[in-house]
């Protein structure tokens, strides 16, 4: 009985101490204003037009970083981020492709990995100098999350930045193109080596 009751006792006092205590977040929801896919010629001019975040209804701080030099050919990524009043914190991105006037050749195409499973990448442009591969690694059958986007910014020279695919992340690094010829990059993901991947244009 003694001890029925002390249990009683210990929950009852328990539940006062977790009374009121709620365990719901609103996660921070970022919103680009704008185009999150930029371009600009070198030497033109390129405005942020930020973001807004949201926990709730409510409007929070967004930290913005990164910057853009519309003198130099590139890919330049601004990043924003919030953090909600539990600490959880979502980012966005928002890229420009600054491109030079020597990068006019039309580079959509079907190209084949020349290694592992020789693999069929198609490349298609989007708007002006930004295009999409659908087969980021040349793997024998890809799925949508291995498909990016990127930018042929310069001659011989591509923009592959980090970005984020459906339930996937990638970005790509030593990218170039023979125009007409090949094109490749390093794949940074953790599903893939660090072998530079070479794709024949057919």
């Amino acid at each position: 009985m003694i001890a029925l009751t002390l249990f009683a006792a210990f929950s009852c006092e328990e539940d006062k101490v977790t009374e009121g205590i709620s365990t719901i977040t609103n996660y921070p929801v970022i919103t680009l204003k704008g185009e999150q896919w930029n371009q600009v010629a070198v030497g033109g001019s390129f405005t942020d037009p930020g973001a807004i975040a949201t926990e709730g209804e409510t409007e929070i701080d967004v930290k913005v970083s990164g910057s853009v030099d519309t003198k130099t050919p590139g890919v330049y990524v601004i990043q924003y981020e919030s953090v909600n009043k539990d600490g959880y914190s979502s980012v966005e991105y928002r890229y420009i492709g600054v491109i030079s006037p020597a990068a006019t050749a039309d580079i959509t195409g079907s190209y084949k990995r020349n290694a592992g499973a020789f693999g069929v990448s198609k490349v298609t442009r989007v708007a002006g100098n930004l295009y999409k591969a659908d087969n980021v690694g040349g793997v024998a059958v890809p799925s949508p999350s291995e498909a990016v986007f990127f930018y042929y910014f310069d001659k011989g020279k591509l923009g592959v930045p980090y970005q984020l695919t459906p339930g996937n992340a990638f970005e790509a690094t030593n990218a170039s193109i023979k125009e007409g010829v090949s094109y490749s990059w390093v794949v940074i993901n953790p599903g893939f080596g660090t072998a530079l991947r070479v794709f024949e244009k057919q």
